[in-house]
């Protein structure tokens, strides 16, 4: 909650605006916010030790003529990934998704997910987080933020599949300009699309069919849904491919059994956090390989790995 309200006051812009090596005090700091509490600074410098402590801030002291020490702090380069980037999207928009009313009433439901099974986010708000997010238009925002911060050379035609705002395609397609690109998602989704040159913004349900294309990319899709919605999924993207064309998914890949690593700790939280809000999973690499073989995939591939769990996945007809 300290990071969200961090992020809500604008501290990592803040301190990153006054220069990208530069300390400032927590005095400085609380100067640049629209508050009149005259307890602000030392409150303040209370949260910026903590995030320090996190190491999303570095802090240095400095001896004041009174004997007494001021803490100073700078942007980490951790805390850079809450800075918003040239994109409009930034790694905070995850945090205070995270911590909105309507997931954190979900986690306070918890056991229910264990006790009766069934999408938890369904049983607390009488609809799915998809359906919620289009009624929400504030959390839909903070939702597709979320997702567009995070390159084989591509073919003629590129797909992004459920590619939220575009984000991730114009990646892409801006380092291969002679590349076309669609991206595809829900319609209440592509409505808030920016225009990027290259790109087509296509509307639909990818439940029903997706565009056709060389390449087709689903990124950090696969662990909203069930093992049945994902081979549904698959199985129109492998109507949508040529022969020769493959499908990319970029996910998360647990390891077969627990490890104590910190990456591997996160996406057993995030497994977590699938079962109870959209239903979804993370998958094991031997999950994912049989996702692929139901869909009526010959070939699958790990590409390669990130961190040791983000994975980049090829599936070939």
């Amino acid at each position: 909650m300290v990071v969200r309200a961090a992020i809500e006051l604008n501290l990592f812009e803040i301190i990153a605006r006054a220069s990208p090596d530069a300390y400032m005090s927590f005095s400085e700091i609380a100067s640049q916010l629209p508050t009149q509490n005259p307890d602000a600074s030392y409150m303040l410098d209370r949260m910026l030790r903590l995030l320090a402590s996190y190491s999303l801030l570095t802090c240095s002291i400095r001896s004041c003529k009174d004997g007494s020490v001021e803490r100073l702090y700078r942007v980490s380069q951790v805390g850079k990934l809450y800075v918003q980037n040239e994109d409009g999207g930034f790694v905070g928009s995850i945090s205070l998704f995270a911590f909105q009313r309507a997931i954190l009433e979900v986690w306070l439901n918890f056991k229910t997910a264990i006790l009766e099974g069934g999408n938890l986010f369904e049983k607390v708000h009488e609809k799915s987080i998809f359906q919620y997010m289009k009624a929400d238009p504030s959390l839909n925002n903070l939702f597709n933020k979320a997702t567009s911060t995070n390159n084989q050379q591509p073919t003629t035609l590129l797909v992004d599949v459920a590619g939220g705002t575009g984000a991730s395609l114009n990646m892409v397609i801006s380092k291969y300009p002679s590349i076309k690109g669609i991206n595809f998602d829900l319609p209440q989704v592509i409505q808030h699309a920016p225009s990027y040159p290259g790109i087509e913004h296509v509307g639909g349900d990818m439940y029903v069919s997706v565009p056709k294309g060389d390449v087709i990319m689903i990124k950090g899709t696969c662990h909203n849904w069930n093992d049945e919605q994902c081979i549904k999924l698959l199985k129109n993207c492998n109507k949508a491919v040529p022969k020769d064309g493959k499908v990319i998914i970029m996910d998360f890949i647990l390891p077969e059994e627990p490890e104590a690593s910190n990456a591997s700790k996160y996406v057993s939280m995030l497994d977590n956090a699938m079962f109870i809000q959209p239903g979804g999973k993370e998958r094991t690499e031997k999950e994912f390989e049989a996702l692929s073989n139901a869909a009526g995939f010959s070939g699958f591939q790990v590409i390669c790995r990130a961190f040791t769990v983000m994975g980049v996945i090829e599936l070939y007809k």
